[in-house]
């Protein structure tokens, strides 16, 4: 599954097994996509290399037995802290001596041993996936100096990313793709109970399979081009030490070899040596680790579902996927019929098949669960998966790569204004329904890259750049203006990802998958075939993030209710009462109304839930 930040290793959450087996409709749960394309955890380990790209590995490796997903080795845990007193803060000086990353088709890094032990930027950006990538690119054309530190940054990502080829193409990045799509297509079947026959949905709207390698090769020419400083670092720690600097610890990204072969007598070779501690400061830190939350505090009450996803990239003796066409969600179930016990597991908890098709003997196949409170496990995808290509008579000859994903959706936005700015996965950016979040979180780097220059560069209040010195010659010797605090800037950064449009956007976004994840096989037939019966605009602006202004929100509602069935129509108003109530209502009217009815309520002390 594709992730829309470089995610550090962490093992799979062990989730329970009996969320599959529960029968009839699920109670709704925060967020329900409709196709996964953010991963927070894939873990793989190397077999070999594929022409196009580097492949990540196979696991189990062949001959072994099938087992659980490796288990990598643990990062230590990164503390934040923020010193009692506050220094006096300098003003920022530019990087010394350090060389920016060469692109190079497998990216790697160059680094100066030669640089100061305690080199000073505006802003360092931890982590190296696209969102880490693409806003320290951005921030670097801005002129700002700019570290990124990611553990892995010479290492391509391991996970597989499509997007939306009108989403992508407005970025420049179109030619980073493996695979262009005219048509993608979803089958639901009737009822709870097979599906042989049912008709496809086909969406005319292209899809891309991204070229992982080439898109990260190219973020980083950008990088270069802005002057970024990439370090191959695994950060340990954030010292918040003063107003306006923070202290970032970190440690080299990979341990250094041993020194020594052994003595020959069977003593055993000296141990690698551990890394010595590095540090840098900053007057702004951003999170983009992703989903694992490393640096950034979630607000009270995050509670996500979690969707799991098991895939294999696979040289086939044959299939029945036609070239031309991508199948973004294959709901039909004939391969689970085969005993009362998976027609049930089946119907109470839905999967459905993805597939990339390269060529006639290579595809991309991927069974994904819907959102559960406790994730499916990936044995049991696998499982359902093989039953799945058995009847459909694929034969698999080889895997070439497998995949472990597991996606945490919706739950509540992380605490705005926080000192520590998270971007990508660690700001939630993801859509709360969909899962999508690669293309979004790329068009926002540039905006919110702006949004930072500026708030950087913006004197503390109550001073000003013009003026600095009793007169324009005395203004030119004088010592600049003192520097904003780190939590102006931070709270600026976080007001544009999260302004309050986008809040009631997300709001009206949430209720759609809370009415999705109650939903058994039989009801998400009804649900898609009144979805995609929508104006492309309406279906394709709710998929994408796009349905901005609270008239474009109302009209899919009120255009949506008329398409339903009268059975999703009765969910929609129990879900109005029961879990969309003031905030849903809210998301479709205009700011200044939403503002009254907030006043109103707070006047009351009524919960703005």
């Amino acid at each position: 599954m594709p992730p829309s930040t470089a995610f550090l290793p962490v093992p799979p959450r062990a989730p329970a097994a009996g969320a599959a087996a529960a029968a009839g409709t699920r109670a709704p749960r925060r967020g329900c996509r409709l196709r996964p394309r953010v991963s927070v955890v894939a873990t793989s380990r190397s077999a070999g290399a594929d022409a196009v790209r580097p492949a990540r590995g196979v696991w189990p490796p062949r001959g072994a037995a099938a087992a659980s997903p490796p288990t990598p080795t643990p990062t230590p845990t990164p503390v934040v802290t923020v010193s009692a007193a506050a220094a006096t803060a300098s003003s920022t000086a530019a990087p010394t001596a350090a060389v920016p990353v060469a692109p190079a088709t497998a990216p790697s890094v160059a680094t100066d041993p030669a640089a100061p032990p305690l080199r000073t930027y505006d802003v360092t950006v931890i982590g190296g996936g696209p969102a880490g990538l693409s806003l320290a690119a951005a921030l670097g054309a801005t002129g700002l100096s700019v570290a990124a530190l990611d553990a892995a940054i010479d290492v391509p990502w391991p996970n597989h990313y499509g997007v939306w080829a009108d989403e992508f193409e407005p970025l420049g990045l179109a030619d980073c793709a493996t695979s262009t799509y005219p048509t993608t297509t979803i089958y639901v079947p009737s009822a709870a109970g097979g599906g042989a026959g049912a008709a496809p949905v086909v969406l005319d709207r292209p899809y891309l399979r991204v070229d992982r390698v080439k898109l990260k090769a190219r973020l980083l020419e950008r990088c270069a081009a802005g002057g970024v400083v990439i370090e191959r670092a695994n950060v340990t720690a954030v010292d918040h030490s003063s107003d306006t600097h923070s202290t970032v610890t970190f440690v080299e990204g990979h341990p250094r070899p041993s020194t020594s072969r052994g003595d020959g007598a069977g003593s055993p070779p000296t141990p690698p040596s551990a890394p010595a501690p590095r540090q840098l400061r900053t007057r702004l830190v951003v999170d983009a680790t992703g989903h694992a939350l490393r640096f950034v505090q979630t607000a009270p009450g995050y509670s996500p579902g979690f969707q799991a996803a098991y895939g294999i990239e696979a040289v086939v003796e044959g299939h029945p996927f036609p070239l031309d066409e991508m199948l973004l969600m294959d709901f039909r179930d004939d391969h689970m019929q085969g005993d009362a016990a998976d027609v049930a597991a089946s119907s109470a908890a839905p999967t459905f098949l993805y597939v990339f098709p390269t060529d006639s003997n290579r595809v991309f196949l991927e069974e994904t669960s819907i959102i559960l409170p406790e994730a499916m496990p990936f044995e049991t995808l696998r499982e359902r998966l093989n039953k799945r290509l058995a009847h459909l008579g694929v034969t698999v000859k080889s895997v070439v790569e497998e995949e472990y994903s597991l996606i945490p959706l919706g739950g509540s936005v992380p605490l705005l204004g926080q000192r520590v700015v998270g971007f990508g996965g660690s700001a939630c950016l993801v859509h709360p329904a969909t899962g999508y979040m690669v293309a979004r979180t790329l068009s926002l780097a540039e905006s919110l890259a702006g949004e930072i220059a500026t708030a950087l560069r913006t004197p503390a209040a109550g001073t000003s750049r013009r003026g600095w010195g009793a007169n324009a010659a005395a203004a030119a010797d004088a010592p600049p203006p003192p520097l904003a605090p780190a939590d102006t800037v931070a709270a600026a950064a976080w007001a544009h990802l999260w302004s309050e449009s986008r809040i009631r956007e997300r709001d009206f976004l949430l209720f759609g998958a809370d009415l999705l994840a109650g939903l058994d096989l039989g009801a998400m037939k009804e649900f898609f075939a009144a979805f995609f019966r929508l104006p492309q605009p309406l279906w394709a602006g709710f998929l994408s993030f796009r349905l901005e202004r609270p008239s474009e929100r109302a009209t899919f509602a009120f255009v949506f209710f008329l398409q339903a069935s009268n059975r999703i129509r009765g969910g929609l108003l129990r879900g109005i009462v029961t879990t969309g109530r003031w905030k849903l209502i809210r998301s479709v009217l205009p700011l200044w109304l939403a503002r009254l009815g907030d006043s109103s309520r707070e006047q009351r002390g009524e919960n703005q839930q």
